[in-house]
């Protein structure tokens, strides 16, 4: 980042700044500074044209550090944005096309890994969604179309061994859903219908013997359910119609 910014200067320090015209527009090359700093202190810089951000706007941490990058056309975000913390690391790149988000949009640790990873088009969620912990491990991965989960969705520990998962279709959890412990055995599977819990579910433990079976239906407990010991034995059964005890 430093290198970009070293060839950005010469453009901004040849330039005659904070122009208004005679229609009381802002114009051309414009530097602002920090408050209470008699100007002696630079918070950003960029071009006007017709009283709207227009081309490469660079903002400062108060240490006088780059702390944004933006790229605007007739005042909206339009090509790439960073954003830069006061050590220098990048923790935000940002895609825009006419104001909204569009492209692959990347965010970042404070130790430099990456921390989220979005697609978007038109300022849509479009495409893959991953979001990671701060040791690089995958924590979630999702698809979206148009702004709504579609497809399988996965979250995981921190170990990158998968933890839940989902169908999504539209938004709404399909089909079965699967949990799991973190040593990687199967913890529970459940059927979904239309973002409820419609059908079986059954919960194992560690070491796969059924802990609890029962069903669904519409969101509520619905006929018989059992639970057993970890050697398999039944502790209990209870009789549901739509989640009262009969």
């Amino acid at each position: 980042m430093r290198i970009v910014c070293f060839f950005l200067f010469p453009l901004f320090l040849f330039s005659q700044n904070n122009l208004i015209d005679a229609n009381d527009n802002k114009q051309g090359y414009w530097k602002l500074y920090f408050p209470y700093s008699n100007d002696s202190i630079v918070s950003e810089e960029g071009f006007f044209l017709d009283n709207q951000e227009h081309g490469l706007w660079v903002k400062y941490h108060e240490n006088g550090q780059v702390r944004e990058l933006l790229n605007y056309r007739n005042g909206k975000l339009d090509g790439v944005r960073v954003a830069i913390n006061k050590r220098g690391k990048l923790i935000e790149q940002e895609f825009f096309k006419d104001g909204g988000y569009h492209g692959i949009q990347k965010y970042y640790h404070d130790n430099g890994r990456i921390s989220l990873e979005s697609s978007y088009v038109l300022g849509d969620r479009h495409g893959l969604f991953v979001k990671y912990y701060r040791n690089g491990k995958k924590q979630e991965s999702v698809n979206y179309l148009t702004n709504q989960k579609h497809g399988l969705a996965q979250w995981y520990f921190d170990n990158e061994q998968l933890s839940i998962q989902y169908m999504y279709n539209h938004g709404l959890i399909v089909d079965t859903a699967y949990a799991f412990y973190k040593t990687g055995e199967i913890k529970s599977k459940s059927i979904y219908s239309s973002n409820e819990l419609n059908g079986e579910k059954i919960s194992f433990f560690p070491s796969g013997i059924v802990k609890e079976i029962g069903g669904f239906l519409n969101g509520k407990k619905h006929d018989n359910w059992c639970t057993y010991d970890s050697l398999g034995n039944e502790l209990n059964c209870v009789k549901y119609k739509r989640g009262k005890k009969l």
